[in-house]
């Protein structure tokens, strides 16, 4: 499998040369376009030629190194405005198969967990955003920061609660098998917010439908080369398990649904998945 296309707004003053190991990581995978934007926040320059011609060198230099990693098509555009008022803007007149962020931007301070940028983006993307954490290496600094990890899909935690969002999170499982990872965890909770009204016998019939629908999963999964594939069936507070699950599992990416079946009809984003985003250490795929 191939990805189509994939949007890289870029933080070109810091967090850009941090997320570029990651970026060529899933181009090696197979992308198909590229499209790399930067915008110069008209909230914080006056326009100076200087900045824009220095800034599509770097655009240049990006554009070579993905093309290196074997991209076909790679397109590179600067422009000033409202980084993410820009990006939702082209995310929508032509949508990408995958947006991906950095976890914060050069406004960082130590209480921001993703940036305003791409809080925004995330909030009201309708395609799927990857979201590459980010760790700062000298506090107030956004300069010095790295990834938090060396590889993205070196250990993949997939969280499902069989809603459609979290079944469009399927084909980007087996795409990125191809990365090779070492293990996949496929999990489910059953929260125990929506069980309070059920009887034992609901609750056991629930788990056996479950139960089977992640044997599913798993028999769907192994043939691609994974050398680990577990499943997990839990009952709890769903954060609290999900968060506990990756503190003792450090998956490098989770991949979840943005809504599950519960969620608002008219939220974007669920709570369970907004609380992981905010909470997890690890990088995140919110799939829509």
């Amino acid at each position: 499998m191939k990805m189509d296309s994939m949007l890289v707004p870029l933080e070109i003053h810091g967090a850009a040369a941090a997320m570029a190991p990651a970026v060529e990581e899933i181009a090696r995978l197979g992308v198909e376009r590229v499209e790399l934007l930067y915008v110069i926040n008209i909230r914080e320059t006056a326009g100076d030629p200087g900045i824009h011609a220095h800034d599509r060198e770097v655009m240049d230099g990006w554009t070579k190194r993905l093309e290196t990693c074997g991209v076909p098509d790679v397109g590179a555009e600067v422009v000033a405005g409202i980084p993410w008022i820009e990006i939702l803007e082209r995310a929508e007149a032509a949508p990408p198969s995958l947006i991906v962020m950095g976890s914060h931007g050069r406004s960082l301070i130590p209480r921001v967990v993703l940036g305003s940028q791409t809080e925004n983006v995330l909030a009201h993307a309708t395609v799927p955003l990857l979201i590459l954490r980010l760790t700062v290496m000298k506090e107030g600094d956004p300069d010095a920061c790295t990834l938090t990890t060396d590889r993205i899909f070196r250990r993949v935690l997939y969280l499902t609660d069989f809603s459609g969002d979290a079944e469009r999170c399927i084909p980007f499982i087996e795409w990125m098998a191809g990365a090779r990872p070492g293990r996949l965890v496929i999990m489910h909770v059953q929260d125990t917010r929506r069980l309070w009204t059920a009887s034992q016998e609901q609750i056991s019939e629930f788990n056996r439908k479950d139960a089977a629908r992640l044997a599913n999963l798993k028999q769907r999964f192994e043939p691609l080369g994974i050398p680990q594939v577990v499943t997990m069936l839990v009952t709890g507070n769903a954060i609290d398990e999900i968060l506990g699950v990756e503190e003792t599992f450090e998956p490098t990416l989770i991949v979840m649904g943005a809504k599950g079946r519960h969620s608002a009809i008219r939220s974007l984003l669920g709570g369970v998945t907004g609380a992981v985003v905010h909470g997890a250490r690890a990088h995140v795929l919110v799939v829509r």
